[in-house]
């Protein structure tokens, strides 16, 4: 019974020790990155309130500007490729649609939606992190199906265009890395 008791005290330890984050910090962004970040992310912004403001549909959705500081700044990792961000994007907004449709919003509603989105987007191998808060606007604020081509699929495709450019404008990046 004692050594059961002490084995369950290294276990708590050893689980508690996780939590110290001591491992050193390996990310390293250069003034250049940190520039083509911030020039990816204003551009991005600027167009869709511009196209706000002269034409009818919703072009903002604020997760569209973590997916544009993604696909600037983490240009060769997966979250920032055009699969992700597109994939994610119609993904979560296609289950946040659905589930509105057939069910309504509640809260437990609204967190199934973002748990069948995480677990869609990781079983299609489009996991974009941003995405996930498509289903909770969407289902809060109760938009149609066309949103999911108005908004979520053409500014997506924007974003995407503009890190064609940007990105490949810098001699040391190639993006996408794959579609």
């Amino acid at each position: 019974m004692e050594n059961d008791v002490i084995k369950e005290g290294n276990l708590l330890k050893c689980y508690f020790s996780k939590m110290k984050g001591d491992t050193p910090i390996t990310q390293h962004f250069s003034v250049v990155d940190a520039l083509i970040g911030a020039f990816g992310g204003f551009i991005c912004i600027f167009t869709f309130l511009e196209l706000a403001e002269l034409t009818t549909p919703i072009w903002i959705l604020a997760s569209f500007a973590p997916s544009g500081m993604l696909a600037f700044i983490a240009w060769n990792a997966p979250v920032g490729q055009p699969r992700n961000i597109i994939g994610s994007h119609l993904i979560a907004s296609f289950i946040g649609i659905s589930m509105q449709n057939l069910f309504g919003s509640t809260p437990l509603l609204i967190s199934i939606a973002v748990c069948l989105t995480i677990f869609c987007m990781l079983l299609t191998r489009t996991f974009h992190p941003p995405a996930c808060g498509n289903a909770l606007i969407i289902m809060i604020e109760g938009y149609s199906w066309s949103f999911l081509f108005t908004t979520v699929l053409l500014g997506t495709i924007i974003i995407i265009l503009y890190a064609l450019i940007i990105n490949n404008l810098h001699p040391r990046r190639k993006y996408p890395m794959y579609w």
